[in-house]
């Protein structure tokens, strides 16, 4: 089953479980699509450019101790290194005020289709698919009197043997209609990990994908 695949069904799969409680709870269904242009460093040498796509799902409710849920597929296919990254986050809203939004929670990533190339040896590939969990954090902080956020996400976690950051910081415009809402998204991403399979004379022993990135978020 392909990465596209397993992302549909899951989603249905999220869908599907909340459902249960729509007669006598609250929704929020959000579902939003990015371009992310990221440059790539191996071994703190800088390689080369790949820009690809994210999209994602996310369910809110009122459900009185159910994690809120989200959906995200991210992919980087460059020369040196590449993965597949489809990440679960349960989370819950920790803090919601008019100026402040703060939730907090765990992720779940799915890293899968990957490689990484030691250039300082003979093109030697290596696999590193693991399902790995780290903390996650998100913030929303309004402009006053506008419609303008700052945003900013984190998930940070040191398992099976790979130590990861998933950063993203930027500022959002929300566009809001009768019982819906677009917002468009704009910032910068950074994925690095660490991890003993990058050992390599050329530098330290980790992969990184960092830059801007564009998205349109839709809510009902």
């Amino acid at each position: 089953m392909t990465n596209k695949a397993t992302f549909a069904l899951a989603t249905l799969s999220l869908a599907a479980s909340f459902s249960v409680f729509a007669q006598e709870s609250s929704f929020k269904t959000t579902v939003g699509a990015e371009v992310w242009a990221a440059d790539t460093k191996v071994n703190e040498v800088r390689r080369d450019s790949s820009t690809s796509g994210s999209y994602y799902v996310a369910v809110e409710h009122d459900v009185k101790y159910v994690p809120n849920a989200r959906l995200r597929y991210s992919s980087i296919d460059a020369d040196y290194m590449g993965f597949d990254k489809l990440d679960l986050t349960l989370y819950y809203q920790i803090l919601e005020h008019d100026l402040l939004h703060f939730d907090a929670g765990l992720t779940f990533s799915n890293l899968s289709d990957t490689k990484y190339i030691d250039a300082g040896t003979n093109a030697r590939t290596e696999e590193f698919d693991e399902l790995i969990w780290a903390w996650y954090g998100y913030a929303e902080i309004t402009v006053p009197k506008t419609n303008f956020d700052v945003i900013g996400e984190m998930n940070f976690g040191d398992n099976k043997g790979i130590k990861s950051t998933d950063l993203m910081a930027g500022v959002q415009y929300r566009i809001p209609f009768q019982e819906s809402q677009l917002a468009l998204r704009a910032g910068y991403r950074v994925i690095d990990l660490e991890s003993e399979v990058f050992l390599s004379d050329l530098g330290k022993e980790f992969i990184f994908a960092n830059g801007f990135f564009a998205t349109a978020e839709f809510s009902f």
